[in-house]
């Protein structure tokens, strides 16, 4: 047997930076595809979380939305390696020409390298037990936090502020709300938008329900304000008109300031990397952290995160072969649903003027919430 022929029976071997979205789309899609790819996964949390469920948090244990990628990777036959990487455009260079990424244990060779690391919340690290933000939402359980907070003794009328009235702040204000009705707790639930409308990426007709469902609950909305930041517990606003300044009572406040990726990658239309007009041939990249070239929708979305992670899996494997031809990523998004607590919600389906809102809605996010939650079981129910 020829030293070629040996070399060509040898499985491919592929890393995956990121356990996210795209990552996990990307891994199943790889096993499904090409069994005997041997398949490593780097990330440095022990857990994979199902973060459009983020929001039921707050009556339900972070456990719920959580699995060990110990038990994924014995489903899906993988290696975890728990470690955080930097990725710089020498890394990437190196990693290109070389194969090799340096670990703590020693150096891993791969064939192939998908850069899926997704991107991070915004904001630093707050040590206050009554505020939360998403990083601290996602290491501790903010439903034993709330009924904490309900349960404590307090001579005003208690606040309960949420800052960032994008999609993560809309659904958390909501699943709040549904708490405090449960119990029957008496408090002032405030969301703030730093827009003049609210959800202005969506139809209008979609911010103009969750609006008309913010009135009829009596959440306070604070519009076109933006968050200043806080001083001693209590939230301190700007009017982005007047300058006024507003401050809200100290009291359980929850921070959504957004997600910026660390690194953005610009990558062709197959997915892989572009750096300084080159092409890495061997490096591809999905989810938050890259941007496609073409027409493919590039959106921070799940529904992108997912669809990237499965374009660049069956390009690799294509460039793999003998043909080493890749296909575009041409997805779009169809549609985006926000849960306004149980039984309801709105967003768009096919197209952003068909318009869906209560029960069919919720009942539709649901669906899609499922199809999920069956890929991480091993079932794959999406369209090709």
């Amino acid at each position: 047997m020829t030293k070629n022929t040996e070399h060509s029976v040898q499985p491919l071997k592929i890393v995956i930076l990121g356990g996210g979205y795209a990552g996990l789309s990307a891994l199943i899609t790889l096993r499904k595809q090409s069994p005997d790819t041997v398949i490593t996964l780097i990330d440095p949390r022990p857990h994979h979380l199902i973060i459009t469920r983020l929001h039921e948090t707050v009556h339900s244990p972070l456990d719920s939305i959580r699995i060990a990628y110990a038990e994924l990777a014995k489903r899906f036959n993988f290696e975890h390696v728990q470690q955080s990487l930097s990725i710089s455009e020498s890394l990437l260079q190196h990693w290109q020409n070389e194969r090799v990424i340096k670990l703590e244990a020693g150096e891993l060779s791969f064939d192939y390298l998908i850069v899926a690391v997704g991107a991070a919340n915004s904001g630093a690290e707050n040590d206050d037990p009554a505020v939360f933000d998403l990083n601290k939402l996602t290491r501790q359980s903010a439903a034993q936090r709330l009924e904490q907070f309900i349960a404590e003794p307090s001579v005003e009328k208690p606040v309960i502020n949420i800052v960032g009235a994008g999609p993560t702040g809309i659904q958390f204000v909501f699943e709040i709300d549904h708490v405090l009705k449960q119990v029957h707790a008496d408090h002032q639930l405030n969301i703030i938008d730093g827009h003049a409308r609210l959800l202005k990426a969506f139809p209008r007709a979609v911010g103009d329900y969750v609006q008309k469902r913010l009135v009829e609950k009596n959440i306070k909305l604070y519009s076109n304000t933006f968050y200043s930041g806080m001083q001693d517990g209590a939230v301190i606003l700007k009017d982005r008109e007047s300058d006024q300044q507003t401050e809200l009572p100290k009291g359980l406040t929850f921070l959504f300031l957004g997600k910026a990726p660390d690194v953005m990658l610009h990558a062709n239309s197959s997915g892989q990397v572009v750096l300084n007009k080159t092409v890495l041939t061997r490096i591809f990249t999905a989810g938050d952290c890259s941007h496609f070239d073409e027409m493919g929708s590039n959106g921070m979305t799940s529904q992108s995160a997912l669809r990237k992670g499965r374009s660049v899996a069956k390009n690799l494997l294509l460039h793999a072969g003998l043909i080493r031809f890749c296909l575009p990523y041409m997805h779009r998004d169809i549609g985006y649903l926000l849960s306004l607590g149980p039984g309801d919600a709105v967003g768009w389906v096919a197209r952003k003027s068909t318009i869906i809102s209560g029960l069919p809605a919720y009942v539709a996010k649901e669906g899609i919430e499922l199809q999920y939650d069956l890929l991480l079981s091993g079932i794959d129910s999406y369209l090709p």
